[in-house]
């Protein structure tokens, strides 16, 4: 492996870099994949839904990884006052602006873009129509239990989430099993828990469906109960569901809870303590006294979405200050004994996924207080690249098995995507693919990227800004694309190519140059 500068690591300068820029990369895919975002292309693409998966699994712990690493290195350089003076100019002070200005403009053009998806006639129906016009629309045979071609519902899913019992009724008037399943296995039933439609599930359990049929995960519709209401009420519309209050949820959920099955493993769990925990662990971080309320706002601590995409950067301040608690202490790692991270970060793994299907990848925490579990993970990473470079210093040599690493991330990706269900086998095969790819591009970009570039730095620099604007900018190029009858993979690559080029040019010569390049990047050099 290629011998670093002395002074500066320009290997993990462009690998920090890389890391923000898959965030762009993975927003632009998101438009082309069943999953809750503004825009809903035309086209779905397995092939992005895989790209999103292996990006997620370890984009952000190699992101904390090298954080810690770089924040290790200046306060070893400056000092402890340095490091958090610092931090407050790069981090807390761009996130407390971004907070006030981009994501509100990130709200307004979800709104705008949420407003020109067409949805497909059937849906549409079921959604606004009349019950009427449902009969009318599957009265051919099979129609009950077509699902649709974008997000894989039955449309028996989709009139329960809409709650309109006379639209239920119809749906299952034109033949719908009462118990048809989704991709993750999910019944009307879940998702009539899931969303606090009480009477929705009254009128299925009537008409025979079961209150005990389980999930690809093995859960009841009543473990449901247990997920945050306020993801819920944000996710309803970016499913091109009508706004669902949260209060509305809570009700419709307590009023369920005297109908659903209670008793020993009513919710449906594996059987085991691990899931039971997972459960009350994720009812905890959703109970109620977390929920200030001042009149008729309330904003709960934990669960309602504050950050939006610029999450990690509060997640690095709580870092930094538990970094700056320890250095006060004296009890900062050495580094003789930092392998031990890499099996800690097992554990919180274990409460991840506290889904209707488990997913792939860490949890994310877009609230006030961060959910202790996710932060528990990153910090694992990010105090790895702490002791990292307390051991090692500039001169590691983290990574050198490289040509090792990355091939064995690939088979842990394949075996933790086809046992993502499995509570336990995640909680191993999922870190040690974000452990197995972290080291393995350290060592790919020391092999790479040794040599010190001006392009490649100023790359770097630009990064930070990308990732702070890209996603109005992403929405609008998914609009523009969505019509198109072409491959969604090819729109894929569409979008980032009209989007990196503006990000560019507003960096170099909008951004640069002013007060906000410096307090992203530093003075420029003279």
């Amino acid at each position: 492996m290629a011998k670093p500068s002395a002074t500066r690591r320009t290997d993990l300068d462009a690998l920090r870099s890389f890391a923000m820029l898959l965030g762009v990369a993975l927003h632009a895919a998101m438009s082309f994949v069943p999953f809750p975002w503004p825009v809903h292309d035309t086209e779905r693409s397995d092939a992005l839904l895989l790209l999103i998966g292996a990006v997620h699994g370890f984009r952000m712990p190699l992101f904390f990884l090298l954080s810690g690493y770089f924040t290790m290195l200046v306060f070893s350089r400056r000092g402890l006052a340095s490091l958090v003076e610092q931090r407050f100019m790069r981090i807390f002070l761009p996130l407390v602006i971004a907070t006030l200005t981009l994501v509100p403009l990130d709200k307004a053009i979800e709104r705008a873009a949420l407003r020109t998806n067409r949805l497909d006639p059937a849906r549409a129906e079921i959604l606004s129509g009349s019950a009427a016009t449902v009969r009318g629309r599957l009265a051919s045979p099979g129609a009950a239990d077509r699902k649709d071609p974008f997000w894989g519902q039955p449309p028996l899913t989709w009139a329960t989430m809409r709650g309109d019992e006379a639209i239920v009724a119809a749906v299952l008037d034109a033949g719908a099993a009462p118990d048809g399943q989704d991709g993750g296995g999910n019944t009307p039933l879940h998702y009539a828990a899931y969303f606090g439609r009480d009477a929705a599930a009254q009128l299925l359990m009537a008409r025979g469906a079961s209150p005990r049929a389980v999930n690809a995960v093995g859960r009841m519709p009543a473990a449901m109960l247990s997920l945050p209401a306020e993801l819920v009420s944000e996710f309803a519309p970016l499913t091109d569901m009508h706004p669902v209050r949260v209060a509305e949820i809570l009700a419709g959920r307590e009023r369920l809870r005297a109908i659903l099955p209670t008793g020993p493993n009513a919710e449906g769990t594996l059987g085991g303590p691990l899931d039971q925990a997972t459960l009350a662990w994720s009812e905890a971080l959703s109970a109620e006294w977390l929920r200030p309320c001042v009149g008729a706002w309330s904003l709960h601590l934990v669960q309602t979405n504050v950050f939006h995409h610029l999450w990690f950067l509060w997640f690095l301040c709580w870092l930094v200050a538990a970094f700056a608690i320890l250095a006060v202490m004296g009890l900062l790692p050495t580094g003789r004994r930092r392998w031990w991270l890499v099996a800690a970060s097992c554990i919180p793994q274990l409460v991840m996924g506290m889904s209707m299907a488990a997913g792939y990848g860490p949890d994310t925490s877009f609230g006030i207080l961060p959910r202790p579990h996710v932060l528990a993970f990153y910090a694992c990473f990010y105090f790895f690249g702490v002791a990292t470079f307390a051991a090692e210093g500039l001169d590691t040599r983290l990574g050198r098995h490289w040509k090792l690493l990355l091939p064995t991330a690939v088979v842990l990706f394949v075996a933790g995507v086809a046992t993502m269900n499995d509570r336990l086998l995640a909680s191993v095969l999922q870190p040690a693919y974000a452990w197995a790819m972290s080291l393995g591009l350290i060592g790919l970009f020391a092999r790479l990227c040794s040599r010190p570039s001006p392009l490649v730095s100023w790359l770097a620099d630009a990064s930070y800004w990308m990732y702070l604007v890209h996603p109005p900018l992403v929405m609008a190029a998914q609009m523009v694309v969505r019509p198109w009858a072409v491959p969604a993979d090819l729109k894929f690559l569409v979008v980032m190519a009209l989007v990196a080029p503006v990000l560019l040019v507003t960096y170099r010569y909008g951004v640069r140059p002013t007060a906000i390049g410096s307090l992203l990047n530093g003075p420029r050099a003279a």
